[in-house]
């Protein structure tokens, strides 16, 4: 058995247009497109400029590059401006830096947190360049009070010659107002 090529037979002439005028040579009248492969996306992008694969252009991998930024970013975010991993103490040890009222032998308020007529100490700093007794700062605690100054004299007896150094905090007790 031998098979005979078949050949397809030839194309008939293209028929001559009619009704129009006849196209110049050279000339086109359609407006020159830019390249697109069959995808639809342009030629010039930056997966062609960095030799990629145009299959980066996908829903799918586009959402799985969107989703690796924002997993580093985190990550980065964490590492950064993270909190450490031992939860921090916190230290309740009071005002530093005062000098102990030996007059005051109970658990007084502060004043401003009780009545004005109830017994109160009141912490005052010494923001000078010496060092000062804490005579000095009865009456400023006086007018800041209301009280008396021969008053807070009295109740802090012991305590009117203690040193108070720059920086150091007098303690003062402030008596009820009767």
């Amino acid at each position: 058995m031998t098979e005979e090529p078949k050949f397809a037979p030839p194309m008939p002439p293209k028929a001559p247009a009619f009704g129009g005028p006849a196209p110049t040579p050279g000339l086109s009248t359609e407006a020159p497109k830019a390249e697109k492969p069959a995808t639809g996306i342009p030629a010039n992008n930056f997966a062609a400029a960095l030799k990629i694969s145009p299959r980066i252009f996908e829903t799918k991998i586009m959402a799985a590059i969107l989703g690796g930024c924002v997993f580093f970013g985190m990550l980065l975010g964490m590492v950064f401006f993270g909190g450490s991993s031992a939860p921090q103490q916190v230290v309740r040890q009071g005002l530093s830096g005062v000098v102990p009222n030996p007059d005051i032998r109970t658990k007084m308020a502060r004043c401003g947190m009780v009545s004005n007529t109830a017994p109160c100490m009141v912490y005052i700093m010494n923001h000078e360049r010496n060092d000062r007794r804490a005579e000095y700062f009865f009456d400023q605690a006086a007018k800041l009070t209301g009280r008396a100054p021969y008053l807070i004299r009295i109740e802090n007896q012991y305590y009117a010659t203690a040193k108070i150094s720059p920086g150091q905090i007098a303690k003062i007790k402030i008596p009820a107002l009767r």
